[in-house]
């Protein structure tokens, strides 16, 4: 499917067609599925909401629209914006589903679902990986979920020590969240490499440059070290042999490497436990999504 441009449901002619086709779509569309009842805009609302739940966003996108401007006013509209941009989410359209999530929230600041649209915001920013982002917007509200948006945040960018400071202020206050209890068991666990382990690590860096990490299941850097370094060597081998004059910088790039291969592998080492116990707590954060923490209903 081609990517959805809010700009094309903006002039009034694309407003005709969209009051036109709802007509005929809402009509053939009943003998697939049995309305509830004959108010017209729960229909369109029905219709768009199985649609989204399909996985067929374009056709949800334009009964979405529809709605918005038959019922521009109607107290539904900003659960609508939120359906809206939850669909351009789903779809990838990241900067269209900022915009109608920002929407939900300024345009309706005093509706009863304020705070969830508040909280679906943070949650948009979290979920495509701009934690900072999550995390001021969080710090700026006051309700108590917003907390364990920033806990969750904080977790994800590895500062452990505030993070325990929000768990137990979550603890104290009693707020309902089921990850606490495994995130201080994980805290509290004693992490240590043996000693085979560790001599194992520092023997396969010194054989080959990356080896040492991906001993310890860290293969995505160890696999890049490893081929820079070969990479390099390999280079080095061929200016030897073509080009002598640039073959002494390439022997002083390949053993400066295998230097900071040697240093990576010692602050590794050193640093196990604590590099290992984030690493507990990010898995940890991804068995308990922090939308279901945060008990927020499906938009649609």
């Amino acid at each position: 499917m081609g990517k959805l441009n809010i700009r094309q449901f903006n002039c009034l002619f694309c407003r005709v067609i969209i009051f036109i086709w709802g007509f005929s779509s809402t009509a053939g569309f009943a003998q697939e599925l049995q309305f509830e009842n004959l108010d017209l805009r729960t229909n369109i609302l029905q219709v768009a909401d199985h649609y989204a739940r399909d996985g067929d966003w374009q056709r949800a996108i334009l009964q979405y629209y529809e709605f918005l401007f038959r019922f521009p006013d109607d107290s539904l509209a900003p659960g609508v914006y939120i359906r809206i941009a939850t669909v351009y989410q789903q779809c990838g359209e990241l900067q269209l589903a900022e915009e109608y999530y920002r929407k939900a929230v300024d345009q309706y600041a005093h509706t009863r679902i304020d705070l969830e649209n508040r909280l679906r915001l943070a949650v948009f920013y979290y979920d495509k990986g701009d934690y900072e982002a999550a995390l001021r917007y969080a710090l700026t509200q006051r309700e108590p979920p917003f907390r364990i948006i920033v806990f969750y945040t904080l977790v994800r960018l590895r500062e452990v020590e505030l993070a325990d400071s929000i768990g137990h202020d979550l603890n104290a206050k009693s707020v309902s969240i089921e990850v606490l209890p495994e995130y201080q068991q994980i805290r509290t666990e004693e992490r240590v490499l043996s000693w085979k382990k560790k001599w194992g690590i520092y023997a396969c860096a010194a054989l080959l440059p990356g080896s040492g990490q991906i001993l310890n299941g860290d293969y995505r850097q160890g696999g890049l070290i490893a081929v820079g370094f070969l990479s390099l060597l390999k280079a080095t081998t061929y200016a030897w042999k073509h080009y002598p004059g640039f073959y002494y910088y390439l022997v002083s790039g390949v053993l400066i490497s295998y230097g900071v291969n040697l240093y990576a592998t010692y602050d590794l080492v050193k640093n196990y436990e604590e590099r290992a116990g984030q690493d507990k707590l990010i898995a940890l954060t991804e068995k308990y999504p922090l939308v279901e923490q945060l008990r927020l209903p499906s938009p649609y």
